[in-house]
């Protein structure tokens, strides 16, 4: 019986064997990555549009304005290549067509363009593009006598002056769209804010430009009628102790003409100018300005320096300008920098999940934030191991033999607060008819 079982289970075996080595193993493929299954998002038709309207102005401002021709007097053409200055266009193509709200650039105290739109409102244009009046324009003196002006209540020896303004050629700036410098728009400087910002418009007196953002100088052009053409000069300024507030008490020298308020607090020119740009028409009225990283130093103090801003006209010589006259002093930054190490630990794990189907192994290695993490409490743990061999190996040597134990007496008066009774014995008061024991004559 127990031979006729070993025999059927030794043929079962054989046979599961034989079964076994036939199968023959087909070759797969490497795994294939799952794919996500996306579901159907609601999206704001509001929130879609401002997307849109991003991503098409990013698109078109990268793209460079084309040349056009413009015709200007006595049919006379002229190609005009559009420039893009700090996202301000200067030169663009203006529209067939205008209503009054155009949109125009504006700019803030520092310099800093931003664009204005103008808006409708009860029918007024709010915001509109602003007009200059008569500033531009030159003013003259026209004689006329009885003949060439033929009025009738006019004598016959009489000459009548009158009193006009040219205007300048409207081909000249038509298409600057940022805004002109008038005196209308100085501002106040110095200490009193008594003194006007003459010939500068922007930026105003001590206000901070950081590094690199583009600013614009703009000054009024017939404050310089005697010249043709203006040079930009920016110098360093020395400010005083006293400005810094090192020191309370120092005498400050008087300069020549000081108009800002770093000036009249001791400011004096550190050198002649580090910066000087070409010679521009002084009709122009702007210069942009991008702030420079080699401007600053090395040093913690170099991440702020004060600048002085000032104009030479082609009819002061190099020798006899002064940097001092009619200036504008203003802070340049480097501004704070942005640590984005965060985005390494970001990549490496979208790595990490891109690859997780593959036999592909991501080398993290060690930050070095880490090492700092473990490190402190590491030398804590060190240093408290250290002080506890220090006092056993040197508590033989230690005399505390001079320290005596303090007896504290025991017997402690305990006193009564004030207006607090005394709690005294009394009878419960009874519960129920029962617990009262009447009497007869009740």
């Amino acid at each position: 019986m127990k031979l006729g079982i070993l025999l059927a289970l030794s043929s079962l075996v054989v046979t599961q064997a034989a079964h076994i080595s036939e199968v023959v193993p087909e070759p797969t493929g490497a795994p294939q990555p799952l794919e996500k299954r996306y579901k159907d998002v609601v999206v704001n038709p509001k929130y879609k549009e401002q997307q849109e309207a991003k991503t098409a102005s990013k698109t078109t401002s990268a793209n460079q304005p084309k040349p056009w021709i413009r015709t200007l007097a006595s049919d006379k053409k002229e190609i005009v290549t559009p420039t893009v200055i700090a996202s301000v266009t200067f030169g663009a193509k203006p529209p067939k067509t205008t209503n009054g709200l155009e949109p125009w650039i504006s700019l803030n105290k520092n310099g800093s363009p931003k664009t204005i739109q103008p808006k409708i409102k009860n029918g007024i244009i709010k915001n509109g593009s602003p007009t200059y009046g008569t500033w531009f324009a030159t003013a003259t003196t026209v004689t006329y006598n009885k003949e060439e002006l033929k009025a009738h209540n006019m004598a016959d020896d009489e000459i009548f002056e009158e009193e006009q303004h040219i205007e300048e050629d409207p081909y000249e700036h038509s298409l600057n769209p940022l805004l002109r410098c008038t005196p209308d728009f100085y501002s106040k400087r110095g200490v009193a804010k008594d003194k006007t910002s003459e010939p500068f418009c922007f930026p105003q007196d001590n206000q901070m430009l950081n590094m690199g953002k583009t600013y614009f100088v703009t000054w009024y052009s017939n404050f310089f009628k005697d010249a043709q053409n203006v040079k930009v000069h920016l110098s360093f300024v020395k400010e005083s102790a006293y400005h810094r507030g090192t020191k309370r008490d120092i005498e400050v020298e008087e300069i020549h003409e000081k108009r800002s308020v770093v000036l009249d607090k001791g400011g004096t020119l550190g050198q002649a100018s580090f910066f000087s740009s070409e010679w521009l028409p002084r009709t122009k009225g702007w210069f942009p300005i991008t702030i420079d990283e080699s401007w600053f130093g090395e040093g913690v103090n170099e991440a702020y320096k004060k600048v002085l801003i000032s104009i030479q006209p082609d009819n002061v010589a190099d020798e006899d300008f002064d940097f001092l006259k009619n200036p504008v002093v203003v802070e340049i930054a480097k501004g704070a920098k942005v640590s984005k190490e965060g985005y390494k630990d970001l990549k490496l794990m979208y790595d990490k999940v891109d690859n997780q189907h593959i036999s592909v192994e991501v080398d993290e290695g060690i930050d070095e934030k880490y090492y700092v993490i473990i490190g402190m409490p590491t030398a804590v743990l060190i240093a408290a191991v250290l002080m506890y061999f220090f006092v056993y190996i040197n508590k033989g040597y230690t005399d505390l033999s001079h320290l005596r134990k303090v007896k504290f007496a025991k017997n402690r008066s305990k006193k009564r607060l004030l207006f607090k009774k005394k709690n005294k014995d009394y009878a419960e008061l009874p519960q129920f008819n029962n617990d009262i024991e009447l009497t007869k004559n009740d």
